[in-house]
């Protein structure tokens, strides 16, 4: 079973869910990838009659957990590369939507699900949201543009600090140090999210989508992110301790599964 990617249109809002089979986190493989894209193409298609997108999970527990145990069961120094590349694709489109895009975090968004976050324009958390940038726990690197979408949010000394230390940072101190946009209780997550629709739906909507644009084009980037974040991917694999943190990892799950 892998996550399912449940889309839904209401008038100028589209909700993306993803809906974690049940008792397991929502993650993220080549599966749930191709639906996102047929997700996005689909909100490309009719983005003309949408205000915006709103990127929700289905568990209160977790937003996005990031890749999946099949998916790291797969990693090695041949196929890191692709699998980068797929991300890049994928979160670069996302970004590029011709409409504010928020995700609504409740939960965890780790690794690659908090890079899911960062390709959004805005994160609105609940208090119960808890926010990591883990990879260097299994010995690997942000993969996905976490590299500079996390020191575009919150500069280059936080950055180091959350992606060196792997450390989980409330939804309090998310909002303090701009990684979160806005936190409040889970009864006012919503009604927030509705206003700030409204707001953005009351404005015109081709001054919207230039204005992201252009905010967009102000922001730095590498040239070529996926060819920098895939190159540091081979060489953390090639290191062998990536592997040995991936296996143990994995047994561990497999351990508390008996």
């Amino acid at each position: 079973m892998t996550t399912q990617v449940l889309t839904s249109f209401d008038g100028p809002l589209c909700s993306i869910l993803l809906q974690p089979p049940e008792g397991k986190p929502p993650t993220l493989d080549h599966e749930v990838i191709t639906a996102l894209d047929a997700t996005l193409a689909a909100i490309e298609a009719r983005a003309g009659a949408l205000r915006a997108v709103v990127i929700r999970s289905g568990s209160p527990k977790v937003f996005c957990a990031g890749a999946n145990l099949r998916v790291m069961e797969t990693i090695d120094e041949r196929t890191i590369v692709p699998w980068v590349e797929r991300g890049h694709r994928l979160m670069n489109r996302l970004e590029a939507l011709p409409l504010p895009v928020i995700a609504r975090v409740e939960g965890h968004a780790m690794g690659g699900g908090l890079e899911l976050a960062l390709a959004c324009d805005l994160i609105f958390a609940s208090t119960a949201a808890r926010f990591a940038q883990s990879e260097a726990r299994l010995g690997l690197i942000t993969g996905w543009g976490g590299s500079f979408r996390l020191v575009r949010r919150v500069g280059l000394a936080r950055a180091k600090d959350l992606a060196l230390s792997g450390r989980v940072v409330d939804a309090a101190e998310a909002a303090r140090i701009g990684l979160a946009d806005w936190q409040g209780t889970p009864e006012e997550l919503d009604p927030h999210l509705a206003a700030w629709v409204a707001e953005v739906a009351a404005n015109g909507a081709v001054a919207v989508r230039e204005v992201k644009r252009l905010l967009a084009a102000c922001a730095n980037q590498p040239a070529d992110p996926a060819a920098l974040e895939s190159a540091a991917s081979v060489v953390c694999l090639r290191d062998g301790d990536a592997a040995a943190r991936i296996r143990e990892f994995l047994a561990g799950r497999a351990k508390r599964r008996r």
